[in-house]
Formats: structure tokens, C-alpha cells, sequence
């Protein structure tokens, strides 16, 4: 962020490296699927990043501020979409949003794939990751409620996500990727 700032654009490559795939994935659960819409919110906030980088306030976490921007992107949309009507003729229309059957049922595998790595998981790196990217709390406060340091906080999350990551590859290797 402080190249950013500095008026070096191509930072903002090195951001969109980082956190592409994961703002999409917050948008895309936020917004329940519009993969469309969630491209084009996606690329808006890093759009809004590079607009409104001399905003950003240094020691807070780079990830934080995205993924406020990436929140306050989706909220915006769901508002705006609440505010349109359809049109009649659009009333009974399928919704060619809708997963099909047979990606439901792929989400229905991956789901279990996941409930079941998780339970694979000790009860405290349960309760902290559940906080941390269910709930979205931050460290500071997971380290007080379970009494102990912030620094553990993110021990444990790390063990915890490369635990996850080993016990879900062999589940999602034949698993096709969406772009």
C-alpha cells in the first residue's frame, strides 16, 4: 500500500495477485452466486483501492481495508438490487443464476468434504477458526475471549488452514474449478 500511495500503479498488480481470488470468494458468498456481478465488484474494488489509496491509514492490515471495501461493494449492490423491480414478463422467468442440479450437488460434496475436515480439527482450532472466518472477528478479540496471545491466534489459524488444505485436497481433486 505505502508503493501504492506513492503513485506506483503496479502495486496494485501485486495486491490483485494476493487478494483476487479471496475478495471474489467473499462477494460470491455475500451475494449468494452472481458470478457475473461478483466479477465486476471484484474489479471495482480494486478500481476503489487504487482511487482512494491515500485514504488508507498505515499499521492497519492491507487485508482489512480491502475486504472493507470488498464488503461495502457488495452491500451497495444488494441495495441497489433491492431498490429495481423486474419487469412482469421477468416474474416467472427461470433464474439462470441458479446453480444446476448437478453443481448442487458438487456444493453438496464439498460442503460435506469441509464439515468433515473440520471436525478433524482440534476443539481450539475449531473455536478460533469458526470465530476468525465464520463469525469474522478479529484477532485481537479471539486472543481475549480464549486468553491468550494474538500471536497464538494466528499460529493456530495458520496450522489450523494447513490442516484443511491437506485434508481437502485428495476430496477436491477431481472436483472441477470454476474460473
Amino acid at each position: 500500500m505505502t508503493r501504492l500511495k506513492a503513485g506506483h500503479e503496479e502495486a496494485l498488480a501485486h495486491l490483485m495477485t494476493r487478494f483476487e481470488k479471496p475478495v471474489f470468494a467473499f462477494i460470491y458468498r455475500r451475494l449468494g452466486g452472481e458470478t457475473g456481478v461478483v466479477q465486476e465488484l471484484t474489479q471495482e474494488v480494486f478500481l476503489k483501492c487504487l482511487q482512494h489509496c491515500q485514504r488508507f491509514e498505515e499499521g492497519r492490515p492491507v487485508a482489512a481495508w480491502i475486504f472493507t471495501l470488498a464488503a461495502n461493494a457488495a452491500t451497495d449492490h444488494l441495495r441497489k438490487r433491492g431498490r429495481e423491480v423486474a419487469p412482469p414478463e421477468f416474474f416467472d422467468a427461470p433464474d439462470p443464476h441458479q446453480p444446476s442440479p448437478w453443481m448442487q450437488v458438487d456444493q453438496g460434496r464439498k460442503l460435506a468434504a469441509l464439515q468433515e475436515a473440520i471436525a478433524g480439527l482440534t476443539p481450539r482450532q475449531k473455536a478460533m477458526v469458526m470465530a476468525y472466518y465464520v463469525h469474522e472477528q478479529p484477532v485481537k478479540r479471539i486472543a481475549e475471549d480464549l486468553g491468550c496471545a494474538e500471536g497464538t491466534v494466528k499460529a493456530t489459524l495458520f496450522q489450523s488452514l494447513a490442516k484443511l488444505r491437506k485434508n481437502l485436497t485428495p476430496s477436491f481433486q477431481d472436483v472441477p474449478h470454476e474460473a
